[in-house]
């Protein structure tokens, strides 16, 4: 089973592969300041859900940029207006967008700090952003950072770092939810009881790796106070 399968088993329905409640997410899409006719950009825009929310509340047109071809077929089915289906690198895009999105997916660019500079070099002055990424709510043990795969402290910031750095790179933070405690629960849990109930009806080698992991990850005794994620709404600032 591949990664990509993994996910959308163990997500179901949930629209978005982060923490944070689906209505704050709308929430924060409905307040974006967008002029009719604004050109969007989601990079890592999977199968379109967040770009099917820009246009439900916005006069817009929604381009993606998703290399996965599954889940790009379906943000076309969703009425995404164009996908760009290869990875953000290789993709013609043609700034600038009145918006830019990436969320939980700065890896699709580099690092959280490339992504913020590539994204604030695609709108003008004053062009919005909204972007989602994870974060240290305090220092992560060894021991947990080992349940997480091996991680390292230094492959998130912390939540002042991560505000520091779209400041630098030339955004003002116009407005921020951060995923409360019981988001976090409720998101841990609902993949863990997606992946058991499909390893119930067939077992798969992959899935039950994944589930274990993840299940170790979330009963860790740090796994419920150490990390975080946030949603961003950015301006860009002038000069």
């Amino acid at each position: 089973m591949t990664r990509d399968e993994v996910s959308a088993i163990t997500h179901g329905d949930l629209p978005f592969a982060n923490p944070l409640d689906p209505a704050d997410i709308e929430a924060a899409v409905a307040a974006l300041d967008l002029p009719a006719g604004a050109r969007v950009l989601d990079v890592g825009s999977g199968a379109g859900e967040l770009l099917a929310l820009v246009k439900r509340h916005h006069e817009a047109t929604a381009i993606g940029v998703e290399p996965a071809a599954t889940w790009a077929a379906e943000a076309r089915e969703r009425g995404v207006d164009e996908v760009h289906e290869e990875p953000f690198g290789q993709a013609d895009l043609e700034p600038p967008y009145d918006l830019v999105a990436c969320i939980a997916s700065s890896h699709a660019i580099g690092t959280w700090e490339d992504a913020l500079r590539r994204l604030a070099g695609l709108v003008p002055d004053g062009g919005l952003g909204l972007v989602g990424e994870g974060f240290w709510r305090r220092t992560p043990s060894p021991g947990y950072l080992e349940v997480l795969g091996g991680a390292t402290e230094d492959e998130l910031p912390s939540h002042d770092g991560l505000r520091a750095a779209a400041e630098a790179a030339g955004w003002a933070i116009a407005a921020e939810h951060v995923a409360t405690d019981d988001d976090w629960a409720r998101y841990e849990e609902t993949l863990l009881a997606n992946g058991e109930a499909a390893l119930a009806e067939r077992d798969d080698p992959d899935l039950r790796r994944w589930v274990d992991a993840a299940r170790a990850r979330w009963e860790h005794p740090d796994g419920k106070d150490t990390l975080g994620f946030t949603l961003l709404t950015l301006r860009r600032a002038s000069g």
